[in-house]
C-alpha cells in the first residue's frame, strides 16, 4: 500500500530566491524534495529515506530560511 504524499514544507532556493522547493512525506520514513524552476517544465526531485529531523535539515540546507513555511 502506498501512502498519499503529504506536503510538509515549502521554501525558495538559496541560489536565486525564486525557485520553489517542496518537502513531501511519502510514508514509512520516505521523503521527497522537489524543485520546479520557473520558466521550465522540468521538475527535479530527490527521494530518500530518513527521519523527519534529517529530512528537514536537508530541506533547510537547500532553501533561504527567510522563505520557509511549514505546512
Amino acid at each position: 500500500m502506498t501512502a498519499l504524499p503529504r506536503l510538509y514544507a515549502k521554501g525558495y532556493s538559496k541560489t536565486n530566491g525564486e525557485t520553489p522547493i517542496y518537502l513531501w512525506n511519502l510514508g514509512n520514513y520516505r521523503y521527497e524534495i522537489e524543485s520546479r524552476p520557473l520558466g521550465t517544465r522540468i521538475t527535479k526531485s530527490d527521494v530518500f529515506e530518513a527521519s523527519y529531523e534529517e529530512a528537514m535539515n536537508k530541506f533547510e540546507d537547500m532553501i533561504d530560511l527567510k522563505t520557509g513555511v511549514l505546512m
